[in-house]
């Protein structure tokens, strides 16, 4: 099992937008073969966020079957994403990413 992170850091005059665009987007994401749940949490402590007074953090978190999904996933849909969020918020957000495995 794989965990697929991906933490935003959200400039707060654009967080209500960004909360409608993000239940779709995650949406989208989940319909990616072998993805199987997501959760979207807040992110309330980091030292990215400590770095961006003004935004509000996001750490949304999917199970994937395994890394071949996640690699197509990257390669095939997370590009075209991707742009979409940069279209709508630009520089007004940022995000980064982390994959997490499963201990066997």
């Amino acid at each position: 099992m794989i965990i697929y992170e991906v933490n935003c850091l959200v400039d707060d005059a654009i967080v209500e937008p960004f909360k409608a665009w993000l239940q779709p987007h995650v949406a989208a994401v989940l319909a990616s073969d072998g993805f199987l749940s997501a959760e979207v949490l807040d992110l309330t402590v980091d030292e990215r966020l400590t770095a961006r007074p003004y935004s509000t953090g996001f750490s949304i978190r999917y199970r994937i079957v395994g890394q071949s999904a996640l690699d197509h996933y990257l390669l095939h849909l997370a590009p075209v994403l991707r742009r979409d969020a940069l279209d709508r918020f630009g520089n007004q957000y940022m995000a980064y990413r982390r994959v997490l495995k499963e201990q066997d």
